[in-house]
């Protein structure tokens, strides 16, 4: 039996989380392996299996007394070196795996001196903006080193060239649910207003989507007469505390909850909901928009393409990639960089409000056969992403490694 640590979120509502589904799910149907995931952001009390040879540790409640790491990276690295893993599978940022350099090398001597099995190690990382060089140390440790994007594989070939670390680095694509597609006929819910052009996000409240410049943008396209009678549903917490105070914000701008603005009732970004009911609301939207500053991949462009919804976006970090360079959505053409505060000093591409409004106007004018050329391009184009595919690589990767 392969003896499997899965590290990162997991059964949770994040878009990390979202991937580890998929992978693990893949993962599970080789009858050798048996995987033991050390869940962050995972909010259950016991310990739980999802299939005969899927173990959870939800890391939360588990995790070392005195592991206050909101990644709890000290439980990670005691479940190393007492655990018997032919590998060790993460799912992270760079930044967060990269502090644990040191750790993951000390724990692997350590090992090896008392005579126990060694383990392999591989990381799977967004790049979603340019990336500092120190970052990149553990690289060298990693036995497999595996990015979303040709975007990010390029951003660390800036810093390290053609190195050692550089060339054992490959790109294997996120992919799309395969529950996310067209209801026809559907009869949408969230629009209180039939007549209603309604345009739609679903993103978490927070900095890096950055829904202060969406709602500037679409409170003076409301302004204007034509436009009237467009709504913008938000799928968030509009009272996130990673976010900005939405129901205020709306306030400042004349935009009036429930007629202009929409909100889901009771939203609990921790709890989140059914892929079942997210596809619902794909349907519901006339078009999609994201006004985000940075993507490690960006998962709901492309379940909106799936659902036949036409799209609105930032052509930046891998969105640019991941829409075909912009030839299958409608683009924000014009960014500008930033830097926000608790965003690790990141730089950002944030929209800029009047490339939005003539995003959101094309969107609204575009005739239906223009529109139903553009969608239709994009679901094809989203379609060759397939998460069975995107597994059987990673499986390759992982037999390499421990057979």
């Amino acid at each position: 039996m392969k003896n499997i640590l899965f590290y990162g979120d997991y059964d949770c509502t994040t878009g990390f989380g979202n991937v580890s589904k998929e992978l693990v799910n893949e993962f599970s149907k080789e009858k050798d392996f048996f995987i033991t995931v050390f869940a962050t952001n995972n909010h259950a009390k016991e310990p739980y299996n999802t299939a005969e040879n899927i173990y959870v540790i939800p890391a939360l409640s588990t995790r070392e007394k005195g592991d206050t790491d909101l990644y709890s990276r000290k439980s990670l690295l005691k479940l190393l070196y007492n655990g018997s893993y032919s590998i060790v599978f993460c799912l992270n940022d760079i930044e967060v795996i990269n502090q644990l350099d040191e750790h993951l090398r000390y724990v692997k001597n350590l090992r090896k001196k008392e005579n126990k099995k060694s383990f392999k190690s591989l990381l799977y990382f967004p790049i979603d903006s340019e990336v500092r060089k120190q970052d990149l140390k553990v690289l060298s440790f990693l036995d497999e080193a595996v990015t979303y994007t040709d975007y990010g594989k390029s951003e660390v070939k800036r810093l390290i060239g053609t190195s050692a670390s550089y060339k054992k680095l490959k790109v294997i694509p996120h992919a799309v649910s395969e529950n996310y597609h067209k209801i026809k006929d559907f009869k949408s819910k969230l629009n209180n207003n039939k007549d209603s052009f309604l345009f739609g996000s679903i993103n978490r409240n927070s900095v890096r989507k950055d829904y202060g410049t969406l709602l500037i943008a679409f409170s003076e396209l409301k302004k204007q007469d034509d436009y009237k009678n467009c709504q913008l549903y938000l799928h968030c917490n509009p009272l996130d505390p990673f976010g900005i105070n939405l129901y205020r914000l709306s306030q400042r701008l004349g935009l009036e909850v429930d007629k202009d603005i929409i909100f889901p009732e009771d939203f609990n970004e921790n709890k989140g909901i059914s892929e079942s009911e997210l596809n619902n609301i794909y349907n519901s939207f006339d078009c999609f928009i994201t006004t985000t500053t940075a993507e490690g991949w960006g998962l709901t462009v492309h379940e909106a393409m799936m659902c036949e919804t036409l799209v609105i976006c930032p052509l930046h970090t891998s969105l640019t990639e991941v829409t075909n360079n912009g030839k299958v959505v409608l683009p924000i053409k014009k960014t500008s960089t930033t830097v926000y505060k608790d965003d690790l000093e990141k730089i950002r591409y944030k929209s800029d409000t009047d490339s939005v409004i003539d995003a959101m106007k094309l969107a609204f004018n575009m005739n239906s056969s223009d529109k139903a050329q553009k969608i239709l391009e994009a679901k094809k184009f989203a379609s060759k992403f397939k998460w069975k595919k995107t597994a059987e690589m990673f499986k390759k990767l992982i037999r390499k490694q421990i057979g």
